[in-house]
């Protein structure tokens, strides 16, 4: 059984039944071979497509740990036709022109890492950049 982690907000409760489902059915003799399930919940992001209304250029900053590998994660979910749904990620340490938002990755360690990022983050409130918080919710990584 893997370890399922429970949480109070509800889409990741949805996620958690899943996973629990998931391991039920995989003990029981009709699935006993296999080693997962395409599993869904009526409704959930991965049954769907994505796409953005309007391009997107999410600016992830080397100064904010994490924050590269959550907009590869990002971008996968819209692969292959990244393009299409309208997605680009910047990595530069400097925000580019084109950025429309700020990819804000947070664990216990994102403003101790690189002073850099507050300045960031302080410059992108100012300029009245959007900033999208990723909130860590695995306690081994913070």
């Amino acid at each position: 059984w893997p370890l399922t982690i429970w949480y109070r907000i509800e889409e990741f409760q949805l996620v958690s039944l899943k996973i629990i489902a998931e391991a039920v059915l995989l003990c029981s003799p009709n699935y006993v071979n296999q080693t997962s399930l395409p599993l869904c919940v009526s409704g959930e992001l991965e049954s769907q497509s994505l796409a953005f209304s309007k391009p997107c250029t999410l600016w992830a900053s080397p100064a904010n740990a994490g924050s590269l590998a959550l907009a590869d994660e990002i971008a996968a979910a819209f692969a292959p036709d990244r393009e299409t749904a309208g997605l680009t990620i910047c990595t530069t340490d400097d925000r580019p022109a084109s950025a429309t938002h700020l990819l804000l990755y947070l664990n216990e360690d994102t403003f101790v890492s690189d002073e850099r990022l507050a300045e960031q983050v302080t410059q992108a409130r100012q300029d009245r950049l959007p900033i999208v918080m990723a909130h860590e919710n695995d306690p081994d990584l913070g």
